[in-house]
């Protein structure tokens, strides 16, 4: 890990300290509310498609538009109706590997529609903005790819990565590690569909 970040562990999720008979009933009565919410929101939508097909292009563009953030959605429910996963407590790690300082490096250059830039060796890449990792792929030349989108619609892509510590859908600290870079770590910042300069982000 670089020695210019100082790190701190936080809790995620905090353990419980009564274990009373009466707390099972509650929490499954919170896992049934959160159901039914759900699934009325679902039947919701699906009765709005059907009403008519100017309703279902609307649907379409608006769920399947760039702009829609993810990171808001998933931050209102997470406010409201607590975790997507109801038993995440108990299989997660309790603690996240965070940094408090920004992304350091000694030159950056312009590559295709994102920014190159150069790090020290075996260096630990943060999240620059708090958000949920909207997609994970690998490609033969930035190797692991991790796309974080904020509560904003701002996507930032982190490539060249090894050692990933976030997966799918996780939701994201701002200077949480997302993993390693062997000594280039590349990003893209776009949003609405335009990719974005790299000036008011590091």
């Amino acid at each position: 890990m670089n020695d210019a970040f100082t790190f701190y562990k936080k809790k995620v999720n905090k353990e419980k300290k009564n274990d009373k008979p009466g707390s099972l009933k509650r929490f499954l009565y919170n896992i049934f509310i959160k159901t039914l919410i759900v699934i009325a929101l679902f039947l919701a939508s699906l009765i709005f498609i059907r009403q008519s097909s100017a309703n279902k292009e609307n649907f379409k563009k608006v769920v399947y538009n760039n702009s829609l953030s993810f990171a808001k959605i998933y931050s209102l429910y997470k406010t409201y109706l607590g975790d997507v996963v109801p038993f995440k407590n108990t299989k997660e790690d309790e603690t996240k590997v965070v940094s408090n300082e920004k992304i350091t490096y000694s030159k950056i250059e312009k590559e295709n529609n994102g920014y190159m830039l150069f790090v020290s060796s075996d260096y630990a890449a943060s999240a620059i903005k708090s958000g949920i990792v909207i997609e994970e792929k690998k490609n033969e030349k930035y190797k692991n790819l991790i796309k974080v989108q904020d509560e904003n619609g701002l996507n930032v892509t982190y490539g060249n990565l090894s050692d990933v510590s976030v997966k799918l859908y996780d939701y994201v600290e701002k200077g949480e590690i997302l993993g390693n870079c062997k000594d280039k770590l590349y990003l893209i910042f776009e949003k609405d569909g335009k990719y974005l300069s790299y000036d008011s982000y590091l």
